[in-house]
């Protein structure tokens, strides 16, 4: 199993922020504008907000994906010794 080092935990954690944060407040500010175009309030916020948490779980399953590839855990269950 590969270790991690304090620096590449960081830089997870910031991968992981990213993935979660753009995706949700980029489908609510759309969400925000569509709806004073539209005057439909709040339905395409909440639609929004939907959309980008799909896209934010969508990738955060590709980054633990790619780190299991990786080597980080050596995707066995049961092995938490």
């Amino acid at each position: 199993m590969a270790q991690l080092t304090p620096i590449g935990l960081v830089k997870i954690l910031g991968l992981v922020t990213l993935i979660m944060v753009i995706p949700i407040v980029g489908g609510t500010v759309a969400g925000l504008i569509l709806d004073r175009m539209l005057a439909s309030s709040p339905l395409l916020v909440l639609a929004g907000l939907a959309v980008g948490t799909l896209i934010a779980a969508i990738g955060i399953w590709l980054l633990i994906r790619a780190g299991v590839r990786r080597g980080y855990t050596d995707g066995g269950p049961g092995n938490g010794t």
